[in-house]
């Protein structure tokens, strides 16, 4: 339910953009198979699955809870924004970076965005399902950064190599930005120094 139709419009979305960015006209059809056409195609997919195991899908409080698949698809479907920007955004524009760096037409410095947006994306994802904390929403983060920093806490560590691939990227993302700006503030410093005297 949230899966493929985020998958689906992040593609649907690049499309689009990459038509707006050719300047040519994005059909209408491609609207129609977002806003139709997949929703309710995952809803058949859905009404199948209850199908064939209704046990599983229809719990205790009885078929009041499937009023919430449609619900749960819209959603899914929204999410799609998410997964373009954090993922499929930042591949396509790895590989074009790539391309046009391999032609000298970029410097290696345009590859920094796409890696960030990436790498935040991935630590979104794994940090997820490394930890399970007690609480949700901003009543979690306490429990988050202590998980990060390996300090007790209201969580329990589900995947401890996807914590530590979380540390890494955030010590790469860190490493990455303040170094060259604690850098460039020092030297701005030292040459203001030289030039008084």
């Amino acid at each position: 339910m949230f899966g493929i139709p985020a998958l689906a419009a992040a593609v649907i979305i690049q499309i689009v953009m990459a038509r707006l960015g050719e300047r040519t006209r994005v059909p209408k059809a491609v609207f129609w198979w977002v806003l139709a056409v997949l929703p309710l195609g995952t809803l058949a997919g859905f009404v199948v699955a209850i199908l064939r195991d209704p046990d599983y899908f229809i719990a205790d409080e009885g078929p009041w809870m499937l009023l919430w698949v449609p619900v749960f698809i819209v959603v899914g479907l929204l999410l799609g924004a998410l997964v373009w920007f954090f993922f499929v955004f930042p591949l396509v524009s790895l590989v074009t970076v790539i391309r046009l760096i391999a032609r000298g037409e970029a410097k290696a410095g345009a590859l920094i965005m796409p890696i960030v947006l990436l790498s935040l994306g991935v630590l979104s994802i794994v940090g997820g399902l490394s930890i399970d904390t007690d609480s949700s929403g901003r009543a979690s983060w306490g429990s988050i950064i202590a998980a990060f920093l390996g300090l007790p806490g209201n969580y329990e560590v589900i995947w401890e190599p996807g914590l530590w691939i979380v540390r890494g990227i955030v010590l790469a993302i860190i490493l990455l930005f303040a170094v060259p700006a604690a850098h460039a503030r020092l030297s701005s410093r030292l040459s203001s120094r030289l030039r008084s005297r």
